[in-house]
């Protein structure tokens, strides 16, 4: 049922499938004898509790509105934890099911992939952050750019910028021949990374994101950085690339129009629901 629901979005065989089963702090499906009819996963992040991986038997849209409800009814809430989210993918068998709940759509999570990579810009220059040295810097700067569009996830999923910048540093840290550094008169003015996908790790590289710090936005630097990015995975191999960016409920954001104009495709949507 998880191969059915997520294939035609997600890269996804049968060990990616069991990890969508097992990593999560709880998961509950709806079973008809041996038939499986629907099936959620709920996650703990610093104060969000989030349930993800719907999946739902289309024969039976009623099964899955039925797990939630009883997956909601049997949680406990840490009082730490302000929110409760849906991670729903925009199908209209999971959204009929999602909508009678109470959550309302915060944000859209539109996973984008490219196949090619645009020309790069050669004005800007870029540094490895191999080559850079300290990897605070890097992290920093990086969290800067978000915190315009990701301060929800800065905030809510991370639990505050001090443990995000954590992450963010070992990111670098892990991969640190894979991540850039722009500067602009020796400033560090925008950072980007990407590493191998969890789930396809030999064949899809998964990019982090690109970030730029606000006011050295519109003078192409996200695009130089997305270039080398693209370029630098295609040359270690990867087939293609990946990123999932946010949007709000409507339009889309700066992050996501500059992969879009950029050549990548949009394959898949995820609408965060939540309520406090």
């Amino acid at each position: 049922m998880l191969r059915e629901t997520y294939g035609g979005f997600e890269d996804i065989d049968g060990f990616a499938t069991r990890q969508m089963v097992v990593s999560s702090d709880n998961s509950l499906a709806a079973f008809a004898g041996e038939e499986a009819l629907a099936f959620a996963s709920l996650h703990r992040l610093a104060d969000v509790v989030e349930l993800r991986n719907l999946a739902v038997n289309p024969q039976h849209p009623e099964a899955l509105e039925a797990l939630l409800r009883h997956i909601l009814s049997q949680a406990t809430i840490a009082p730490r934890e302000k929110h409760l989210r849906i991670v729903a993918l925009g199908e209209p068998s999971i959204m009929e099911a999602v909508t009678p709940l109470g959550f309302r759509p915060r944000r859209r999570i539109l996973k984008v992939k490219w196949l090619t990579a645009p020309d790069p810009n050669p004005d800007l220059t870029l540094m490895k952050a191999s080559e850079a040295g300290d990897p605070e810097p890097i992290a920093k700067v990086f969290l800067q750019g978000l915190s315009t569009h990701w301060d929800w996830w800065i905030t809510l999923d991370k639990g505050g910028p001090r443990r995000a910048l954590e992450d963010i540093r070992r990111w670098v840290e892990d991969n640190p021949h894979r991540w850039y550094v722009a500067l602009y008169g020796g400033t560090h003015v925008g950072a980007a990374g990407y590493g191998p996908h969890s789930r396809r790790a030999r064949e899809i590289a998964w990019l982090a994101g690109v970030a730029v710090t606000p006011i050295y936005r519109l003078k192409g630097i996200g695009r130089t950085l997305l270039c080398r990015l693209l370029y630098s995975a295609r040359g270690e191999g990867f087939r293609e690339a990946v990123v999932y960016t946010y949007s709000p409920p409507l339009g889309l954001a700066a992050g996501a129009t500059l992969y879009v104009k950029s050549g990548g495709l949009i394959q898949a949507e995820y609408i965060h629901l939540e309520k406090d």
